[in-house]
């Protein structure tokens, strides 16, 4: 019976994680720019030393009334590095340099959702081939800086094109988000029902 009693802790362990990493992904944020830190990633020890020198730790999500929204990073060290790009979802994005002074540049790029994937591509000189590695935004530490005032009057439409690949990309999230509750239940379910039946041959004997 005690085995049978952790595996139902297990289980609702299990389902409560789901639930909070499901709500935190779905959180609503208003119209605004916001400072918010990051982390980055990179397989290698070397290449997290490298991009956590060479990437502020501070960037910027601008929340825009039509339902997207664009992320603000700075880098430095720009005389060591160049031709930055950036890919969310692993697809190459449109870059807008916003500021660049010194040795100092910040790239501004839109991305569909908030759960998406960044990843950025630099040149590095001395090595003479590029380096990449993830941004990851840390919404735990957000912060309003200006907020939006927008209208519905004053919000300007999406292109077919453009809104025909938010929905797409939307609506592969939104399954992958609600189809994973229901996989990790139906296991929880799976190895309740093993064990069941395991405790009952075990009484039969």
């Amino acid at each position: 019976m005690k085995f049978l009693k952790h595996l139902f802790t297990i289980c609702l362990t299990i389902l409560c994680l789901t639930n909070v990493a499901y709500a935190a992904g779905s959180k609503h944020i208003e119209p605004g720019l916001y400072n918010v830190k990051n982390d980055v990633y990179h397989e290698q020890e070397i290449g997290m030393s490298m991009a956590r020198t060479y990437l502020d730790e501070t960037m910027q999500v601008e929340v825009v009334g039509d339902g997207t929204y664009n992320y603000i990073v700075g880098f430095s060290g720009t005389e060591y590095m160049n031709n930055h790009r950036i890919t969310v979802d692993k697809k190459s994005v449109d870059i807008e340099v916003v500021e660049e002074e010194n040795s100092n540049i910040k790239i501004k790029f839109r991305v569909l959702s908030l759960d998406s994937k960044v990843q950025t591509q630099i040149y590095v000189d001395a090595m003479e081939r590029d380096v990449e590695f993830d941004i990851i935004p840390n919404f735990d530490t957000l912060e309003l800086v200006e907020k939006y005032e927008v209208e519905e009057d004053d919000v300007e439409a999406i292109s077919s094109e453009n809104a025909e690949s938010a929905d797409n990309t939307q609506n592969e999230k939104a399954n992958s988000k609600s189809s994973t509750p229901v996989i990790i239940t139906g296991v929880a379910a799976t190895v309740v029902v093993v064990a069941g039946i395991v405790v009952f041959i075990k009484k039969k004997k």
